[in-house]
């Protein structure tokens, strides 16, 4: 569902989800975490209901990760609700890396949403995920002939934590 012209697009997001997903990735350290979540476009924005969890196996998971195959394969055919994708940066912020945006064509076509999370350095409990959400837009770039480039990007949304 795409915002009209100048305005973003929230998401809503449970807060027993945030939780599910902020332990998930403080399991997961030292290593990045990663995960789906699940949810519907509704009037005004993206309701996000699930987040499942999907083992890392990038050959360097300190500072990249990978989905496995068999469960990603598993959620893409099997959970009808596959609306974006959830991984976290152990050591710096919630912000999009060069690799993120590098590999975004991988996941981009399936999803609508993209969630970063990192442990918040300044919370005195040191157990806070900051969480950050970006809606993946995508646009076809025109060349010469009839080839198209789709090309996609990553725009800050807006997070309601309910």
């Amino acid at each position: 569902m795409a915002a009209p012209h100048g305005q973003q697009n929230t998401f809503y997001i449970p807060s027993s989800v945030e939780q599910e997903m902020s332990k998930y990735m403080f399991a997961s350290l030292p290593q990045e975490a990663c995960g789906v979540v699940l949810g519907e476009a509704a009037a005004g924005g993206i309701r996000i209901s699930r987040f499942q969890p999907i083992r890392n196996v990038a050959p360097d998971p300190l500072h990249h990760f990978s989905l496995e195959d068999t469960e990603w394969i598993r959620c893409v055919f099997n959970e009808p609700q596959l609306i974006g994708l959830f991984h976290s940066h152990p050591r710096t912020t919630p912000i999009p890396s060069n690799e993120d945006l590098r590999n975004l064509p991988i996941f981009a076509g399936l999803l609508q949403i993209y969630f970063i999370g990192s442990p918040d350095l300044t919370a005195e409990s040191q157990l806070k995920m900051l969480l950050k959400g970006y809606q993946i837009h995508a646009s076809i770039d025109s060349s010469i002939g009839m080839s198209h480039v789709q090309s996609y990007s990553l725009q800050p949304a807006q997070l309601c934590v309910t």
